[in-house]
């Protein structure tokens, strides 16, 4: 079949009947021949699609989802599309919608794999398997956070270990399982310590010995015994109803195991679709090992070279022997839509990559997309960076400083970073007055966050988001924003600050606030609740403190983690200082075969334009790592 033919049988297929938009039809002129063969694919057949960072991985599913859609007969089965987070599946269900020309009928199935296993397996037969009495009027587990606090949630205190090591007290809910390691887990994440760690700690063996020297009892604190001891704990916890989300994945197991319940689940949903399949645990991989042995044909989608999640018990070497058991055939995507030829090449490198990857992405930067700062501080390096953005005349608001840990994010962004949020009036007001793109859109944001906290769905992510419920589209909510700052910003009372404290300015603006935020609300038919516009607590004495949006202070500053799946035209990826860093350290990222070289990959590959890496002061040796690697010294 020629591309021609290829385009020509998917175009007709996803127009009969429906609204194909002329955008639609030229997204899919774009695809390439892999990317066709793909969507066009068998669906009875077990596929793993190897996708290259960058490659429109999530495009394609989305047209290949409304493809299967289209041809799907039954109204009684269909499609499940599932990724692992909530954007994710938000972006993915637009995908299948502008290709699908209407809404997906509800028998398809587009969600985080989480809300399938719990909603389709978990919550409908668990019960069956863990004496919860047939006559209960609520059947289902109330999913409870391993981080829940047990001093806010007393309830809890039912459920605890009866162990008198480690301190504090263990609770059920910070208990789970690695099917991985086939050991149980205190905690949660990185932080996570095993159950035979535990028990060979020194701690604990000193304790079991005092126990065994008073009481003559060599039995009593075997590791076998400590299994039971949580295996107790975490039936009862289980039995009263209530389970941590890893639990929700051992009792989808456990209903799988019944055949009549697997068979029901796998004719269904016959056809599972998954998004970034890397980052699938053992136990998730386990579900589909069942499903898949029940008749259920998966796609997995991803690339195993962005495999960074270990703590949460997903592991490369793991879906490899899982693609082998279950004879997927595999097909590739190898075309870099999103950076240059150069950081392409070298990420190939970082990752270890043995095939060729094309970047479609036309360089701008003079040779210096892969470069790297030198510094002994770390403000230096992103001093550097914005430096080098001016040059190129890259906007700071398209560019991100990447660092490894939480940690390391906090004691950057304490730096230079403001803490706009505290006041989001008064510094939006000064913000809009800087008349620089970047501030303004700084201050429409905290117009936006204000407004969220007010109208009661304040939480989101991003502070431009707006509900259905108060505006009709993102237009509208925008120049509602807009609207709103030009008219605070033309009161001289508003925008005269010099020499007067946050409970000043409150107290003589507060009324003339909120009747303008009332009058523009009722623009678009809403009422504001309400509210009282308060001096944030330890404030009110304090001077004003005026605010300049510097380049430093807009760069976004982000865990490697955070950023998986997104472009910006320039990274700064930013090493520590030494070793102890590891996985944060740059060498650790040259690792074959390991989980930092991915990290150091999933991180190079988020560029567009310019790839930087921040390190430590280099000996000799260490400079020529990095430039035999494709890296060039930024002349500051």
């Amino acid at each position: 079949m020629t591309r021609e033919e290829k385009i020509e049988k998917l175009t007709e297929m996803l127009s009969a009947g429906k609204i194909f938009t002329q955008q639609a039809k030229e997204r899919i002129d774009e695809k390439t021949d892999e990317q066709l063969d793909y969507i066009l694919s068998p669906i009875d057949r077990c596929i793993y699609l190897e996708a290259c960072a960058g490659s429109g991985k999530t495009e394609v599913l989305g047209l290949k989802a409304a493809y299967e859609i289209c041809r799907w007969r039954s109204r009684q089965t269909g499609i499940a599309v599932l990724t692992f987070t909530n954007e994710a599946t938000a972006t993915i269900a637009d995908r299948v919608s502008s290709f699908y020309g209407k809404p997906v009928p509800s028998n398809h199935f587009i969600g985080t794999f989480s809300s399938f296993v719990h909603g389709h397996i978990a919550q409908r037969f668990g019960y069956k398997f863990y004496d919860i009495p047939e006559d209960k009027a609520d059947k289902s587990f109330r999913v409870v956070d391993s981080d829940v606090s047990p001093y806010s949630n007393q309830w809890l205190e039912n459920y605890k270990l009866n162990f008198p090591f480690p301190k504090p007290t263990i609770y059920a809910s910070q208990l789970y399982y690695k099917v991985s390691c086939k050991d149980w887990f205190i905690g949660q994440g990185e932080s996570a310590k095993s159950l035979t760690e535990l028990y060979n700690s020194a701690e604990c063996q000193q304790h079991i010995a005092e126990i065994r020297q008073r009481k003559n009892a060599s039995y009593l604190f075997q590791l076998n015994y400590l299994k039971d001891q949580i295996k107790e704990c975490k039936l009862k916890f289980w039995h009263d109803g209530f389970a941590n989300f890893d639990d929700m994945n051992l009792i989808a197991c456990r209903c799988l195991r019944d055949k009549t319940i697997c068979h029901n689940i796998s004719r269904k949903f016959p056809v599972i679709l998954i998004d970034e399949c890397q980052d699938l645990s053992a136990s998730e991989l386990r579900i589909l090992s069942f499903l898949i042995s029940a008749g259920t044909t998966v796609h997995y989608i991803g690339d195993l070279h962005q495999a960074i999640y270990s703590f949460k018990d997903s592991c490369p070497d793991l879906l490899l022997d899982h693609l082998t058991a279950h004879h997927f055939k595999t097909m590739r995507l190898s075309q870099n839509f999103r950076s240059t030829q150069k950081i392409v090449d070298l990420s190939r490198i970082i990752g270890r990559i043995d095939y060729p990857i094309s970047g479609s992405v036309e360089g701008k930067c003079e040779g210096y997309d892969c470069c790297y700062i030198e510094y002994e501080d770390e403000n230096d390096a992103t001093a550097a960076f914005v430096d080098i953005l001016k040059r190129f005349g890259i906007s700071s608001e398209n560019a991100a400083v990447l660092v490894r840990t939480k940690s390391a994010k906090q004691k950057l962004s304490n730096g230079f970073t403001i803490d706009y949020r505290a006041h989001p009036v008064i510094n939006a007001i000064q913000l809009w007055n800087q008349n620089n793109p970047a501030a303004q859109q700084k201050a429409l944001s905290l117009i936006a966050l204000q407004l969220q906290r007010w109208m009661g769905f304040h939480g989101q992510s991003n502070n431009y988001y707006y509900s259905d419920e108060v505006c009709p589209n993102a237009v509208s909510w925008r120049l509602l924003l807009r609207n709103i700052l030009v008219e605070l910003c033309s009161d001289p009372a508003m925008t005269t600050m010099d020499e007067l404290t946050y409970g000043s300015w409150y107290s003589k603006n507060r009324e003339r606030i909120i009747s303008i935020i009332a009058h523009y609300l009722d623009t678009i038919g809403q009422s504001l609740p309400e509210i009282t516009l308060r001096t944030p607590k330890g404030t009110a004495k304090q001077p004003i403190c005026r605010v300049v949006l510097t380049e430093e202070e807009h760069l976004r500053i982000e865990t490697i983690h955070s950023v998986k799946g997104g472009t910006f035209d320039a990274v700064l990826l930013l090493s520590s200082p030494d070793f102890r860093g590891k996985t944060g350290f740059w060498e650790s990222w040259l690792k074959p075969d390991d989980e930092s070289g991915r990290i150091g990959y999933v991180a190079s590959t988020r560029p567009r334009y310019i790839l930087c890496w921040g390190v430590h002061t280099l000996t000799d040796t260490q400079r020529l790592t990095l430039e035999e690697l494709g890296f060039v010294a930024l002349n500051n």
